[in-house]
């Protein structure tokens, strides 16, 4: 939101080029069709062009496709070759580790990681559990009531 104002901002006050710098792009997990970019995103995009930006840079967007919501351009610079780099100059025995993805749709770039380290590869497959923290977060609302105590001046008519 306040990205939007400056932007905003800037515009009234006859800036040029406007150019947002947003390292995580929010809302860009949030697809739930394969190969299509969210709802929100498109939405946000929108937002973004009313309210004056000429340029983005962003990184790791979640899905390639997103860049196709903006009327402008998008830089989406990659974090894999500086996140590399430390892994193999910081971490002293990094060719004992192995590379894990936590599922198989990351797998292409756990992958990645894994052969330009030259590391190992291990993929975590299985179905969610549904546990009692699921129950507990609100997914399942309403909750169960369970011994319900009515505060005064709080009861139904």
């Amino acid at each position: 939101m306040e990205l939007l104002i400056m932007a905003y901002a800037l515009k009234t006050a006859c800036a040029r080029n406007i150019i947002g710098v947003i390292p995580y792009f929010p809302y860009s997990k949030q697809s739930k069709m394969r190969k299509r970019g969210s709802i929100v995103c498109k939405l946000l995009a929108s937002m973004l062009a009313k309210a004056g930006l000429t340029h983005i840079i962003t990184m790791d967007l979640h899905q390639k496709e997103i860049q196709g919501f903006f009327s402008f351009p998008v830089d989406n610079l990659r974090a894999s070759p500086f996140l590399l780099q430390y892994i193999q100059e910081e971490i002293p025995n990094y060719r004992n580790a192995v590379i894990v993805a936590k599922s198989p749709d990351a797998a292409k770039r756990a992958q990645s990681y894994a052969e330009r380290l030259r590391l190992g590869l291990a993929v975590i497959h299985g179905e969610a559990q549904c546990t009692e923290l699921d129950m507990d977060d609100g997914r399942h609302s309403p909750p169960m009531v369970k011994n319900a105590t009515v505060h005064p001046g709080l009861e139904l008519p």
